[in-house]
């Protein structure tokens, strides 16, 4: 028997608590429920309006780089730097993130989170310039981002069951992804007109609503550690994490320096992009679950991720009449790309790693995130359309890592450590 064969079978027919609802349910293999149980119940739309909420507050910061380079005149590398603390922050709390929802609980870790959210965005309407206070409050915005999708997305995999976990991971982003064109088409013109502390206020105020809707969130004890929590990774799960390395550095780099190519181009205004890559975002996963049953979660990542690099380096010919037929491009490929990976990460996953999974899973995005340190220093000495086409290239590549052949090559190798053992 395999070492994958071996941990599938020691949890058949066993039982867990689980951390959004504090009941013994069925373990991974045991008995699934009857496929027509009801799952889009109170708890779960509770969970889609606290996503909703923090979709908005962090959708308002899409427009900090337009801000920074407009009202401090900030160069690409400062841009990266403000920008990239959050990935940075999001990273380094990997280790002990899965540990620490395990203790708080998957309800309580939101509602904090939440929190810390607000008062960071709330900070940054009292501040006045580039400096260590937006650093810090920046890096404040990236741990509390890091637990709302860690808590996040392990409750989805608990309220959802396996046969519909694709389209709950869908739904879940959907809730936020809307504000990702809301939230922009309302704070440019406000920020244009009554400044950007009003931008931030509102994200502040949109977050403290999020708190509030989490209070009710099913959950809120504590619970001891366990051996889940452990920073091991199963290797099926590696190649995946690795390409989620390269498809958050795609879509951090767009929202990070899209803003500030538009402006060199003399594009004043660019929430006509984040409304095209929503309303086809949310199109394709509202309406596209059809594709994924044909295809598969693999297929549809594999591919999803090849055109997202398509349309990302396609965004370094960003212009006038281009804008909104990239943005429309780029969402298709986003709604397509990530619920798949994620379902794809989660599936046949044992549920006591699931918050370890999620927090893996936050932490290699926002490697991205971080990229964009490197990114902005380049874009000072090669300019932002080598940026986007370089990028592009690396998440066109990392299509290879979502095929069986690096899933395979990793279950190989820990099935030789092991005997080598």
């Amino acid at each position: 028997m395999s070492v994958i064969d071996e941990e599938s079978s020691s949890s058949d027919g066993s039982q867990r608590q689980s951390p959004a609802t504090r009941n013994d349910v069925l373990g991974q293999n045991a008995a699934s429920p009857s496929p027509h149980k009801r799952w889009m119940s109170a708890p779960f739309i509770r969970l889609l309006a606290t996503n909703m909420a923090f979709g908005f507050s962090i959708s308002c910061f899409y427009l900090l780089p337009k801000h920074l380079t407009v009202n401090y005149a900030a160069t690409p590398g400062m841009v990266g730097a403000v920008m990239g603390i959050f990935g940075l922050v999001c990273v380094l709390v990997v280790p002990w993130l899965g540990r620490a929802v395990n203790r708080l609980g998957l309800a309580r870790t939101i509602l904090l989170s939440q929190s810390l959210m607000a008062l960071a965005a709330l900070g940054f309407a009292a501040i006045g310039g580039v400096g260590l206070p937006m650093l810090a409050l920046r890096a404040l915005q990236g741990l509390a981002t890091a637990g709302v999708m860690t808590a996040g997305m392990a409750m989805v995999c608990e309220l959802a069951p396996a046969e519909r976990l694709g389209q709950a991971m869908g739904l879940a982003g959907a809730a936020s992804l809307i504000m990702n064109a809301l939230a922009p088409a309302i704070a440019e013109p406000v920020g244009a007109r009554y400044g950007f502390a009003w931008v931030f206020a509102m994200s502040g105020l949109a977050a403290a609503l999020g708190a509030f809707a989490a209070r009710k969130l099913p959950g809120g004890t504590r619970r001891s550690e366990d051996a889940s929590s452990s920073m091991t990774i199963p290797p099926r799960a590696r190649p995946i994490l690795f390409a989620m390395v390269f498809t958050g550095a795609g879509f951090n780099v767009a929202m990070t320096f899209l803003a500030p190519l538009a402006l060199q181009r003399g594009l004043g205004v660019v929430r006509g992009f984040f409304i095209a890559y929503t309303v086809s975002a949310l199109a394709i996963r509202l309406g596209g679950s059809s594709l994924t049953d044909r295809l598969g979660l693999r297929r549809t990542a594999i591919y999803g991720t090849l055109a997202y690099g398509v349309f990302i380096a396609g965004l370094a010919g960003v212009g006038t009449s281009t804008i909104v037929p990239l943005g429309v491009g780029f969402g298709l490929a986003h709604g397509v790309l990530f619920p798949a990976t994620m379902a794809l990460l989660f599936a046949d996953a044992d549920p006591n790693d699931r918050a370890k999974l999620a927090g893996f899973a936050n932490g290699v995005i926002n490697v991205g995130m971080l990229s964009v340190l490197g990114f902005g220093q380049l874009a000072n000495h090669v300019g932002l359309p080598a940026i986007f086409a370089l990028t592009g290239v690396l998440v066109a590549f990392s299509a290879w890592l979502l095929s069986p052949a690096p899933v395979r090559a990793q279950s190989d190798l820990q099935t030789l450590e092991v005997e080598a053992e």
